[in-house]
């Protein structure tokens, strides 16, 4: 049981303190102790563990025991208490101790690298494993099972703390006891006063006996018990006009409670209104506030009867109310008016106006309440403002952003954005992307082409960091980057411009465009720019040679007529170049000549398989195989025959000449993302790629008979039927495809 005196309280806490200490002394002394005895074990099993590696591999290997003997005899102190066991790769004891079997088991011995630690099985603490490494492996281990020799010498101590404990607490007891009657005789008296003091008592003293601190306490208590006792009086007196006061903050307080149920502006007017015509008596009540627009005047809510007041009497008082700044009232004819200007610091947003059928005027009260409750109405009024001037303001930004075709975004130096449109999204088809919870990086996470985000988020950084050094307004950064998305490639144009505030630069804003149309636009400008130089030329050139190759084909036919021997192989072979060279400016003409396509509704297959039996001669005169491969059947385009055999035939006299005898020529007819794909395939040799981008160009030929003009024609008519042409060239296999769209008809001025 607890003691309920405060002498034995006393002297049971003493000596519960005491033995406590000697307990936490004692407990931390074992703990100490067995702290230290398990670290000496540990350190000298891994010693032992250490230096039974190489004995034990001597062993495995030859056989010899001599030195794990040794050891194992020459044991002493800690060491002594250590069980050690030899070990075979399938766990089997082959020298020492009886074998200890972890709980969870032995370790995997061909994973064990190096030592490993294990609970113990009971009659040890923990268990070390140390490999025995071969040649071929781990060939077994060591294990070292170190026991729990602290529970033994600690148990010794045990009886030397429990006799110097029972010492302390014997000692304490005595202590406690004189302390306890020197100190609490006094202190019981005072407990007394307290007690008498607390229950309302304020005239109680004590004696103010004995000598030192307990003495200055009792003439303490009785300078507190004066000094409250008279405090309490001048208590009461305050204490009636708090309740006026409290009266007052209640109603405010539940005005409030109102306001904040309210979230329209008008309704928040009205409940201001309401409460303090209610608290004023008064019968009539307006509210009037500046226009921030034209700056007049205007009435919002209103309460009243017009025979109350006088209307030039209410315009007076109003406009002294807004010119100073201060609090009006007037009386005239039986009626009291008081006007309270809504002050948000210095601006005056409106005016409160309050009147009543009272000659007395507003009492000091509910003057007080009505300048309390303004400063509030004015804040409320000064947030609608300007929350109302930041929502049209948020809404002609938005409005902006949207009416803009570029992505547009506005990131500060720790890369959270400020602003940015939908249309930014759309560019990178990063769907769903919250700009006002998640940053930059983010952004850039949910590419599709990481390169692409790793370069812009390279230039932002530069960017900033120059920004942040120099702290001066910087150029615009500007790049075109190809942007990767699925088998697309979009070229994307980006612009950083330095974010300002005054003199220094808070970010950067990012604008992105799409401009692979444009780019587009530029590279067909720029090819029918160079067509038509070629065509100048080529007609000039055309009308220059063929007239005098006319004459010379029919010299040259005169000539190998009347001739025989080698002049008539000589004329022969000039004959052949002038053919030649005629071939050569009619395909020339033919590739610069503006063309349209007569468009008309074919079945590639059986286009294609029309053209293979044209081919079939030239295929067995060079012992080729010509093969088809068609993926659908059938397939209609809106194409130009004539053009498209041209094209086809053109890619199959190139495989021929590609594979020479014994080749491999296969057609295929496909449909692949909306688009027609005939493709031409063989088995020679691979193109290299440093040829692959020259390869469509006019006059470029790897051949010592080409004129170069075959595969440029080729390209021609495909980009005629809004089409193109793709080489995949790999060691054993050479394709080309050739794609037109599929089901689509094609605008015939656009093809021309």
């Amino acid at each position: 049981m607890f003691p309920t005196s405060l002498q034995g309280r006393f002297v049971f806490l003493f000596v519960a303190l005491i033995f406590i200490t000697n307990a936490f002394l004692a407990v931390a002394g074992f703990s100490r102790e067995r702290l230290a005895l398990a670290d000496e074990s540990m350190n000298a099993a891994v010693s032992v563990g250490r230096a039974l590696q190489q004995p034990a591999k001597r062993f495995l290997l030859s056989g010899d025991v001599e030195a794990l003997d040794n050891i194992f005899a020459s044991r002493s102190g800690v060491m002594a208490e250590l069980k050690l066991t030899l070990y075979d790769r399938n766990w089997w004891k082959l020298w020492g101790d009886e074998a200890r079997i972890p709980p969870g088991g032995f370790p995997d011995i061909q994973g064990l690298v190096s030592m490993e630690s294990h609970s113990g099985p009971g009659q040890t603490y923990r268990e070390l494993f140390f490999p025995i490494s071969n040649e071929d492996g781990v060939a077994g281990a060591v294990g070292v099972g170190v026991p729990a020799v602290w529970q033994e010498k600690s148990s010794e101590s045990a009886g030397d703390f429990a006799l110097l404990m029972l010492i302390s607490m014997f000692l304490g007891i005595l202590v406690a006891i004189f302390a306890s009657r020197s100190i609490l005789v006094p202190l019981n008296d005072l407990m007394n006063g307290i007690e008498e003091f607390g229950n309302g008592d304020y005239s109680v003293r004590v004696g103010a006996s004995g000598s030192g601190e307990l003495k200055s306490l009792g003439e303490s208590f009785n300078k507190m018990a004066l000094t409250v006792q008279e405090t309490f009086k001048e208590n009461q007196v305050r204490n009636r006009a708090n309740d006026e006061k409290l009266q007052e903050l209640w109603e405010i307080y539940e005005l409030m409670r109102k306001v904040t149920l309210n979230v329209e502006f008008s309704e928040i007017l009205e409940k201001f209104l309401e409460k303090a015509q209610t608290l004023s008596f008064s019968s009539y009540g307006e509210i009037i506030l500046q226009n921030r627009r034209n700056l007049r005047f205007e009435g919002v809510v209103s309460v009243h009867n017009d025979n109350v007041i006088n209307k030039s009497q209410l315009e007076n008082i109003v406009n002294n109310c807004f010119i100073n700044k201060i609090v009006s009232e007037g009386q005239d004819d039986g009626v009291s008016v008081i006007c309270i200007p809504l002050l948000s610091g210095n601006r005056i947003n409106g005016v409160m106006l309050l009147a009543k059928n009272d000659s007395g005027g507003y009492s000091e009260g509910v003057r007080r309440f009505l300048e309390t409750i303004a400063p509030v109405l004015a804040s409320i009024i000064e947030n609608a403002c300007l929350y109302e001037e930041l929502s049209d303001w948020n809404q002609r930004m938005k409005n902006i952003l949207a009416s803009v075709s570029q992505g547009l975004a506005a990131v500060d130096y720790k890369n959270r954005f400020l602003v940015a449109n939908e249309r930014l999204s759309e560019i990178f088809a990063v769907k769903d992307f919250n700009f006002k919870k998640e940053g930059l990086r983010d952004f850039l996470a949910e590419m599709s082409d990481q390169e692409f985000a790793a370069a812009l988020i390279a230039d932002i950084a530069n960017f900033n960091q120059r920004a942040i050094e120099s702290e001066k307004h910087l150029a615009k950064v500007a790049k075109t980057l190809p942007y990767k998305q699925g088998e697309s490639i979009r070229q994307i144009s980006v612009q950083l411009f330095p974010l300002q505030q005054g003199e220094l630069v808070k970010g950067c804003v990012i604008v992105a465009e799409d401009v692979t149309d444009q780019k587009m636009v530029e590279h067909q400008m720029l090819e029918t720019e160079k067509w038509a130089v070629l065509g100048r030329l080529a007609a000039s050139v055309a009308h220059e040679i063929r007239n005098p190759l006319v004459a010379i084909r029919s010299l040259i036919e005169i000539i190998g007529e009347e001739v025989q021997g080698e002049l008539k192989e000589h004329a022969s072979v000039i004959l052949g170049e002038v053919l030649r060279l005629n071939r050569v400016v009619a395909e020339l003409l033919s590739l610069v000549r503006p063309e349209t396509a007569t468009l008309k509704n074919c079945n590639l297959i059986e286009l294609v398989d029309e053209l293979m039996l044209l081919l079939r001669y030239e295929a067995a005169r060079n012992e080729i195989r010509l093969s088809r491969n068609f993926a659908v059947n059938p397939c209609n385009v809106s194409i130009d025959p004539e053009k498209i055999k041209q094209a086809i035939l053109n890619l199959v006299l190139n495989a021929f000449q590609a594979v020479g005898k014994g080749g491999n020529v296969e057609l295929g007819v496909s449909r692949a993302d909306g688009f027609a794909v005939i493709s031409v395939s063989n088995n020679g040799p691979e193109i290299d790629d440093t040829l692959k981008g020259k390869i469509f160009e006019p006059f470029f030929t790897t051949r010592s008979n080409g004129t170069g003009l075959g595969l440029a024609i080729t390209r021609k008519i495909a980009e005629l039927h809004s089409g193109r042409i793709e080489l995949d060239s790999q060691p054993g296999k050479t394709e080309f495809r050739f794609f037109v769209p599929d089901g689509v008809k094609n605008d015939q001025d656009t093809a021309s």
